[in-house]
């Protein structure tokens, strides 16, 4: 059994390309370490990733590493103090040395089905807090397939109050608005939100990131999203 936290003890922290841009599939990185578990399967370790950890209410990536002869199924990938670590099995040759070149290749469709699932889920949050007049903290949240879901910490809606939470909804939807990240400090965190739910149960940071649909909400949100409400398609 490895143990994953002593592992990485003394690791730089994984530059996770997602934060910056969402929409790229394929990378070029260096590998920093890897330790087999057993058999085929191994963690490993890059210098920077496209894959999205599991959290945050989204589920893990999942996708390939390729370097010469390797070819390396990521299974799911895990954030561990800052560093991201990638789980899977060798599918084909051999793990290459400690410095190499390995080219990441994301399921995109899988991917790209998170996002657009992960911003309807801020698009229902401000539906939601527009039917109910204020807004709604959350108790758990699944962004991803096959069954996504929000469940808020209120009275449970009527059928008609149902209807025109999708209605709003799917209005956001139709106006194409724009999805954008930014990073604040924490002195500048509560002028950069709006409409954000269970702001009092955010961790301590340095730096947030702050997920923007324009006229919407901005929320506190290390997940990935589209660019535009219209790509998420109907609610």
């Amino acid at each position: 059994m490895v143990n994953i936290k002593e592992w990485i003890s003394g690791e730089n922290p994984t530059e996770k390309m997602y934060l910056l841009e969402p929409y790229v599939r394929v990378l070029r990185s260096k590998l920093m370490d890897y330790v087999r578990e057993r058999s085929t399967k191994y963690y490993i370790i890059l210098d920077k990733s496209v894959f999205h950890p599991k959290g945050g209410g989204q589920p893990s990536d999942v996708g390939w590493l390729v370097a010469d002869s390797l070819r390396f199924e990521v299974r799911k990938v895990i954030d561990v103090n800052g560093v991201l670590v990638h789980y899977g099995r060798v599918m084909e040759g051999n793990i290459p040395e400690i410095g190499s070149e390995v080219k990441s290749l994301l399921d995109w469709d899988r991917r790209y089905r998170v996002m657009r699932i992960h911003t309807a889920g801020h698009i229902i949050d401000y539906a939601i807090s527009e039917v109910y007049g204020h807004v709604l903290n959350t108790l758990g949240a699944f962004h991803g397939p096959p069954n996504p879901y929000v469940i808020y910490e209120d009275y449970p809606p009527s059928v008609k109050e149902l209807n025109r939470v999708e209605e709003i909804a799917n209005k956001v939807v139709k106006e194409s608005l724009p999805v954008k990240a930014f990073f604040v400090g924490s002195d500048e965190l509560r002028n950069g939100v709006v409409g954000a739910p269970n702001l009092s149960r955010l961790p301590q940071a340095r730096e947030y990131r702050i997920v923007s649909i324009e006229g919407v909400n901005a929320v506190p949100c290390t997940g990935t999203h589209v660019r535009n409400t219209e790509e998420v398609g109907k609610i």
